[in-house]
């Protein structure tokens, strides 16, 4: 069995050049900052879908249905934990359909999260192959890909909710 620095020598520069990416976006979250109604969902469709996609083409062996529905029921526990953690806290919709959401840390452990769950499955992927059969193991690591793209699915559903709320207070 490889060693944590064999596995981290061993990561394509590529894999690290993703992360970067993902901690300068995060970190860019970190400022209040306008977003339009469109970019509300970019991240979480793609996400959602580069998940469901990656999970899918991991586990194949294992199942596609298994693997499809350990990935449903992973988003609906994403979705359904943004209840306690309240993500976005600060958000407000603007005349224009845009949104102003409140600068916060959350989106980059949420965006380290969604890398971190990619790179554990397949560094396990690589250490040991037959994993890919293993239904249990599918289960485990679709419901891990589904929890990350439910939370950021929930987070989005809570800034686009912030519409019809001023709505509310408009009309009143």
């Amino acid at each position: 069995m490889p060693s944590p620095i064999d596995i981290v020598t061993h990561t394509p520069v590529a894999v690290w050049a993703g992360l970067a990416a993902i901690v300068m976006l995060g970190l860019r979250q970190r400022r209040t900052q306008e977003m339009s109604a469109t970019r509300v969902w970019l991240v979480p469709a793609l996400v959602g879908a580069a998940s469901l996609a990656s999970a899918l083409l991991a586990f194949a062996a294992a199942g596609p249905v298994l693997t499809g529905a350990s990935w449903a029921v992973g988003v609906a526990l994403g979705f359904v934990s943004n209840r306690s953690l309240d993500l976005p806290r600060r958000v407000s919709a603007n005349a224009d359909g845009s949104f102003t959401v409140g600068g916060s840390i959350a989106p980059l452990l949420l965006f380290v999260g969604v890398f971190m769950v990619r790179y554990a499955v397949n560094v396990a992927l690589a250490i040991q192959p037959s994993l890919g059969h293993d239904p249990l193991a599918a289960a485990a690591a679709a419901m891990a890909y589904g929890f990350t793209a439910g939370l950021l699915a929930a987070r989005s559903r809570k800034i686009w909710a912030t519409r019809r709320d001023r709505g509310t207070l408009l009309a009143a």
